[in-house]
């Protein structure tokens, strides 16, 4: 019987492809955001996860409209034949709505970025992060629609077994992030610890 995985499916970004684990980047000191508005450009653009359980999420961060201290943050991941996710793409995830990031103040302290890595010093801008009500969908030659234990189901289908995404409404929620920073062309998603932060996603620029 083939192995079935039903994941939520999230995020951002932002609970992402790549993990808290990743390299330890750049040990070089990140550029030190502070109150002003445009330092949060820094964060606009594209950025890629790595490669993980088939897939690659692409983290699209743009300036929110009508404000000076908000970021809005679109995920779109994209599944792969290979563990490698080379060759061809064979589905896309996209979600209905984006998270929200709010600026709320700037600390100097340092990252964790994973088991057995140094800790990384940094000057993080804390965030509050916030997913809205949304939706999913995945398209693709290897997508089906099923029906598991009586709830809709994206699913795509591996020789070794499938993934699945619940088709839902998944109900507005914190993000699993409360801090932003880049080091050199990574991006780190961080959550407080309580001594310093735990990097939750590592991005890279493109």
């Amino acid at each position: 019987m083939r192995n079935m995985i039903c994941t939520a499916a999230l995020a951002l970004l932002l609970a992402a492809c790549g993990g808290g684990g990743g390299n330890a980047g750049s040990s070089s000191s990140p550029p030190s955001p502070t109150t002003t508005a445009g330092n949060l450009d820094v964060y606009a653009g594209t950025w890629t996860s790595a490669c993980a359980s088939h897939a690659i999420d692409a983290v699209s961060i743009k300036r929110a409209a009508g404000t000076n201290n908000a970021l809005t943050i679109g995920v779109t991941r994209t599944y792969y034949a290979t563990t490698t996710c080379t060759g061809d793409a064979i589905a896309t995830q996209t979600w209905s709505a984006d998270a929200t990031a709010t600026y709320v103040g700037t600390v100097t302290s340092s990252i964790n970025p994973g088991p057995g890595l140094a800790l990384l010093p940094a000057t993080i801008d804390k965030m509050v992060a916030q997913l809205p009500d949304r939706t999913v969908t995945l398209v693709g030659t290897f997508v089906t629609h099923k029906t598991i234990d009586g709830q809709a189901n994206w699913c795509i289908d591996y020789a070794g077994g499938s993934v699945c995404v619940p088709d839902r409404l998944y109900v507005a929620e914190a993000a699993p992030f409360d801090g932003l920073v880049v080091q050199g062309t990574d991006l780190y998603e961080v959550k407080a610890n309580g001594t310093n932060y735990d990097a939750v996603e590592r991005l890279t620029k493109q």
